[in-house]
């Protein structure tokens, strides 16, 4: 089942678009540490193209959101590495 929602979670990701580059985020490899443990619960680390960059919030949400989207996928905790309000962006993630 993991095997088959890896899958499933990689075919949603290939549709959240970074609108700077128009490149989706498992091409531009901005994810990494993507695991799927019990009970439908996903961890991945986002790693946003820059420390300063302006669409890391954007970004993130979709990958969130397109995670969420994805049946069997209860939840998804995203930590953000390398990004200057890391600690800021996280807490918006977890209110989504």
């Amino acid at each position: 089942m993991n095997q088959q929602l890896m899958e499933d979670i990689f075919q949603a990701l290939t549709q959240v678009v970074d609108p700077s580059t128009g490149l989706d985020v498992v091409r531009m490899r901005v994810i990494e540490d993507l695991r799927i443990e019990n009970e439908g619960r996903v961890k991945l680390v986002l790693h946003p193209s820059s420390p300063v960059c302006p669409l890391a919030y954007k970004v993130a949400a979709d990958i969130k959101l397109a995670i969420k989207r994805v049946p069997g996928i209860k939840d998804v905790e995203v930590k953000i590495k390398d990004f200057k309000d890391a600690n800021r962006l996280e807490a918006m993630l977890k209110e989504i």
